[in-house]
């Protein structure tokens, strides 16, 4: 595993997933994602704020506060989209009784966080991503975040200060704009 990977899971089994997504790229949309799960449904996801979390400060990033929709599936092309290729390893937490509790699924959380570390290829190149995922009562959002940041500590002194944060659309935009 690598530091990055390890600080995220903890030593937990994380799950692991392989798929290829479609993402609408346009570099001036970067507060909108709409993409096509795999095969499956489409999902639409909106830039709604920049809450107030304490990040680790060699993350160098701002945490955004998205929310996501499905949606019926998009008429999405080839053209205008980017296929990005993803190998994800997920840890999914629920939190109650004033802890953080692993579960195989959101589904069994009312309120928790989604870690996620992905090995992703879009345009010929690979990356690596990181994200942080709260779920629940809208208002318990941004705690929860600040609550799993803190869980998980200080970023690995290991591992170099993100090259691009922000979401995929900004990320696609970076590629395109070729970073």
């Amino acid at each position: 595993m690598s530091g990055l990977q390890d600080w995220l899971m903890q030593g937990a089994a994380p799950k692991r997933e392989t798929r290829t997504d479609l993402y609408l790229a346009d570099p001036n949309l970067t507060d909108i994602s709409l993409k096509r799960r795999g095969r499956e449904h489409s999902e639409v996801k909106v830039l709604v704020g920049l809450p107030d979390i304490s990040l680790p400060p060699s993350m160098a990033a701002q945490a955004e506060l998205w929310l996501k929709s499905e949606a019926a599936r998009l008429p999405l092309t080839d053209e205008g989209t980017v296929a990005v290729g993803k190998e994800r390893r997920r840890r999914i937490l629920r939190f109650a009784d004033g802890g953080w509790h692993p579960v195989d699924s959101e589904e069994e959380a009312e309120n928790g966080a989604a870690l996620e570390y992905a090995l992703v290829e879009a345009h010929g190149e690979r990356w690596t991503s990181l994200c942080l995922e709260a779920f629940g009562e809208e208002d318990r959002l941004p705690a929860l975040l600040q609550g799993v940041v803190t869980l998980l500590g200080p970023w690995p002194g290991d591992v170099p200060a993100p090259a691009i944060s922000g979401g995929y659309p900004f990320w696609l935009g970076e590629i395109a704009r070729g970073h």
